[in-house]
């Protein structure tokens, strides 16, 4: 049985945060500063709080289970869900799907009914509510199904002719279900093999492949459609005094590719939902593109139509889907600048999808249109990304790259975006195993890339029965009872066992997510308000993302050798279409001073230029922004423009002899920044990379700084860092503790000039938040220095104490009015708990595998001594146990017998999953799971203390065994089984007494 004090921390977690339901006051203003309802940094509002993708099978599912998932989602401290119909993710095994679709399908009346409850519990509960604007990814909806303009796709076929030949006969490819597009011939004047490791005649950010590559004489290229008769011939022949290997005739058709709840979803409804583009087509078309193209680009697109297609589709699992096939020209640039053109045309035909999508969301449902914007894609990512209201990324597709985050984010930010979500933790290979301090670390690092809203992916339909009751009243005639097949414990799962993570009801952990919510909360809370402020911004100009990787190589922005020079800086990239907004100007040697207010923008010799582009950039240099070039004038004219191509080359020269301009070689960019004067906004001196991230809220008179000790390779436990940070704020500075909403003054920092110093001890992958107070009174005095045995300061009405750890030398410390206090030696030994009670709540499968909403899992006790804290792996017959853990142990307190002792602080380590803990029955606040350490003076007692704690752990090591057994829609797991993890308390627990000295 477990203790009465266990039972009271499970209480406690069971308790329903019930988040207060917030969206702007104008539901569609996405802008900074927007008229908001936000509640407190203790206890923020819904629109503050992280909310899950929520997987539906389709609409035959238990709408009383959905509705309970969703109060589910809001008692671990959920802002809402993302209504996503699963619908197999078009990967239905043997082609048939798992119910009739044609009554449970998306947009029918069993959706439309699934779809009100779901409005309804969010109502219920306080929430606020996203939707995808389709099935499966949201793409393609509203339209109708037999719409012509949903998607088109272009294919080429082609013949060769030997020189001096003819063509007579249908042209390839004639009596497919396609429409002729385009005829053109070529003269190929070069063939050959290359290997993906040799550089290709590519426009920068595009990927390589193994190919034939064929060159065509570009004044060859000729558009014979209007010779072509109505049953498909060509009569022509060709030259006989040309030099080169032979005539290409090409084909190119055209192929289609199909595939009362209003007024209630404007009180809940926060975002209509697209997600990334992930549809495979040859080459991206529409019906009117050559109108279109030839109207902006002013030249004729038909005749290039064979160099357009490699390296134009989408990135498939990490690897370009290129043809065998690439066509070239001979001109200069191997007929890039005809394919930047054409992706230019792209961009802004999607620019316009998006923002016909977004009006339709703000002017019909007054809800925010948000989107995955373009990554992926052979486009330009950046241009489009402020044409939605809530711009999306994704920690797979970027890898988790800070560089990356901040290619997607400096867009959004000098628009005035308010948001920046992220789709957050779906890493593959990690289903079942993803542990919460690796979610965190996700959220972590998109907040050091300037992202501030977090979907969790995801969050499956918990149960598997709809009840008869549901059917009939739902008039949709009789049905018959349906459970959905072939599917096992420990719950449906997405993706095919491929992607973390299934959160929900199943997990061990999930009544224990409330501090990992309540957490991402608090900094969304923060890092939503005021506006961005950034050091440097970096030109950027692709036409293709086909993934986004690191852009600026170099790491020494974040990672400088500190005796040279500092680190700490903060960037952002923009691209020549985000400087056309109205904020973006140079004021003070400032650019954007109402936005991310950069010091300085970087241009690199390798960059693609556009003539608005430059044209902007001449525009900064001669109002006195720092202009940095480095490794050379870039020359590349990024469109067929050679009048443009001269006016860039021009208009850069002019710029040069400008005392704000600086022409640099290729080297890494910190010592030359510092050389200028430019000081970073937080200059970082530690023994490890920090990230910092900044916002300036001037309607509170605040300013918040995110500091980031990044442990990305480190075991867990490990990346310990120590070092200073030095402001460029003098307001008065607080730590916010994003775990608990406690807000407390920093009692130990120097202030010289503008700027502010405070040290930190920092764990592998901790964090912390300052906050300056800019229109707050300074305390008369404040601590300057103190010797490193000070564990921590308090102040109360009577002034600071310092409490000092145990030690065997006088200690040190001075304040602000130049007094120095001198504190003697601490004669005390921290304790370490041995002697462990551990109970195992097991978690185990129900005998009928396919019982996943009856049974969340078979429980049962084990119970194990253990002299000293060990992994579950390193104790007998917990190998391959999933579930909970209930420590306990007893420590003695004979404060009495230690002169001047005045408390303690209990230190757990880093943790793997969840933890909470209670000393002799006080539930402790919620605990850093990279350090979880507590003050516990007001919990001890003299003589026996007792210290309970409460883990949880993933179900992998469970699932492993029975590995081969698991299936979703019959759809088996792949591959053998994960490795097992370790679970449990890992490290020794300490408890360190502490005295505290008076300083007045």
């Amino acid at each position: 049985m477990l203790s009465p004090n266990i039972r009271a921390i499970l209480i406690a977690l069971l308790l329903s945060i019930c988040p207060v339901s917030s969206l702007p006051k104008n539901h569609t203003n996405d802008q900074v500063n927007a008229a908001i309802d936000t509640g407190t940094f203790q206890k923020p509002a819904a629109n503050f709080r992280p909310r899950f993708r929520y997987w539906i099978p389709d609409a035959s599912i238990n709408l009383t289970r959905m509705a309970l998932d969703i109060a589910d989602a809001a008692a671990v401290g959920a802002g809402g869900v993302e209504v996503l119909g699963y619908y197999l993710y078009d990967s239905s095994p043997g082609d048939f799907t798992p119910t009739d679709w044609t009554v449970y399908g998306w947009g029918t009346p069993a959706w439309k009914d699934l779809f009100d409850v779901a409005v309804k519990a969010h109502q219920d509960n306080g929430l606020i509510m996203d939707f995808a604007m389709g099935p499966n990814q949201g793409q393609g909806v509203p339209a109708d199904p037999d719409d012509d303009g949903l998607m088109w796709d272009l294919f080429a076929y082609n013949a060769s002719i030997p020189l001096g030949g003819s063509y007579k006969g249908q042209i390839p490819g004639w009596g497919t279900s396609g429409s002729l597009q385009a005829v053109v011939t070529g003269l190929v004047t070069k063939s050959e093999n290359v290997s993906s490791n040799v550089s290709a005649p590519s426009l920068p950010n595009a990927q390589t492949a193994n190919r034939i590559q064929i060159t065509l004489a570009a004044d060859s290229l000729t558009d014979l459609t209007s010779k072509v008769g109505a049953n498909g011939a060509l009569n022509i022949t060709f030259p006989t005094n040309e030099t080169g290997l032979e005539h290409r005739v090409f084909a190119f058709y055209l192929y289609l590719l199909v595939n009362g709840t209003k007024e209630a979803l404007m009180q809940v409804g926060n975002y209509a939902w697209e997600d990334s583009i992930e549809i495979d087509p040859v080459v991206f078309w529409t019906q009117n593109l050559p109108e279109r193209f030839r109207d902006a680009r002013d030249y004729d697109i038909t005749k290039w139509l064979p160099i357009l297609f490699h390296q134009n589709t989408r990135v498939s699992w990490g690897s370009p889907t290129e043809p065998a096939t690439w066509y070239i020209t001979d001109e200069i640039d191997s007929g890039n600048s005809h394919i930047a053109d054409f992706r230019t045309t792209l961009t802004e035909l999607y620019g316009e999808y998006l923002t016909t999508l977004a009006n339709w969301a703000n002017d019909y449902l007054n809800v925010q249109f948000s989107a995955q914007v373009s990554y992926n894609l052979a486009m330009d990512m950046q241009s489009n990304i402020a044409k939605v209201n809530g711009p999306e990324c994704e920690s797979l597709g970027f890898n988790h790259n800070i560089d990356a985050y901040r290619q997607y984010t400096g867009p959004a930010n000098i628009a005035g975006k308010r948001i920046i979500s992220t789709e957050c933790g779906a890493n593959s290979g990690e289903v079942y195993e993803q542990t919460l301090p690796e979610l965190l670390w996700d959220v972590k690092r998109s907040i050091a890339g300037s992202v501030n809203n977090f979907i969790f992916h995801g969050y499956p339909f918990s149960g598997d029965v709809r009840p008869r009751s549901v059917f009939n009243s739902l008039s949709l005639g009789p049905l018959t009872l349906y459970q959905y097949g072939n599917t096992t414990w420990p719950s449906y799962t997405t993706f095919p066992y491929l992607f973390s993570e299934m959160h929900g009801r199943h997990q061990p952990a999930w009544e224990f997510y409330s501090d990992m919510m309540g957490y991402t909360s608090r900094l969304m809370y923060i890092f939503q308000s005021g506006v961005p402020r950034m050091d440097l911004a970096f030109y950027q100009k692709f036409t293709t993302y086909p993934n986004v990787v690191r852009n600026y190589q170099p790491t020494d922005l974040e990672e400088a050798d500190v005796l040279t020079y500092v680190q700490g800086w903060a960037y952002e990239y923009i691209n020549p279409e985000n400087m056309d907004g109205s904020n973006v100007f140079v004021q003070n040697r400032v650019l954007a001073p109402d936005r991310q207010a950069f010091k300085a923008m970087v241009i690199r010799a390798n960059d693609s230029m556009t003539v608005s582009g430059v044209e902007k950039i001449v525009e900064y240099a001669n109002a006195g922004l720092p202009i940095i070039i480095s490794g050379g004038l870039p020359s590349y004219l990024a469109s067929y423009n050679s009048s443009g191509s001269l006016y860039v080359k021009q208009a850069l020269q002019s710029i040069i002899s400008l005392s704000n301009v600086q022409m640099v070689p290729y080297q890494e960019l910190a010592p030359v920044v510092s050389k200028l004067g430019i000081t970073p906004l937080t200059k970082v001196n530690a023994n490890r990379t920090w990230y910092t991230y900044w916002r300036h809220d001037v309607a509170n008179k605040k300013d918040y700084v995110f500091i980031y000790n990044d442990a990305a390779a480190a075991p867990i436990g490990g990346g310990y860092s120590e070092g200073t940070v030095e402001f460029q704020s003098r307001g008065v500075p607080y730590f916010y503790d994003a775990w608990t909403g406690n807000q407390i003054k920093v009692l130990n920092y120097t202030q010289a000039g503008d700027t502010t110093i405070i040290f930190f001890r920092l764990a592998g992958n901790q964090t912390s938040i300052v906050a300056f107070h800019n229109d707050e009174k300074r305390e008369n005095n404040w601590v300057t220095s103190a010797s490193p045995n000070i564990l921590a300061f308090s102040s109360d009405s009577s002034g600071i104490s310092a409490h000092v750890g145990p030690s065997s030398f006088q200690s040190t410390c001075k304040t602000s009015d130049e007094h120095t206090y001198q504190v003697s030696q601490f004669d005390a030994t921290a304790l370490t708990l041995i002697n462990w009670n551990l109970i195992v709540e097991h978690w185990d499968p129900p005998t009928n595998l396919s019982a996943i909403d009856d049974t969340i899992a078979v429980k049962s006790n084990t119970t194990h001594h253990l002299p000293k804290l060990v992994s579950w792996q390193q104790i007998s017959g917990l190998q391959n146990v999933s579930g909970r853990g209930y420590y306990s142990t007893t420590f003695t307190w004979l404060a009495n017998n230690v002169a001047n002792v005045s408390g303690a602080i209990i230190d757990f380590g880093a943790i793997v999953h969840s933890i909470r803990v209670s000393i002799n029955g006080h539930v402790l606040p919620p605990l850093d799971v990279t350090w979880a350490r507590a003050d516990i003076s007001n919990y001890l007692v003299q003589g026996n203390n007792t210290v309970e704690a409460v883990v949880a752990t993933t179900l992998i090591n469970r699932l492993r065994p029975m590995w081969a057994e698991l299936e979703t829609s019959a759809i088996k797991v792949e591959g053998p089984a994960p490795k097992a993890q370790d679970y449990g308390l890992l490290f020794d627990v300490t408890v360190t007494p502490y005295k505290s000295i008076r300083l007045s």
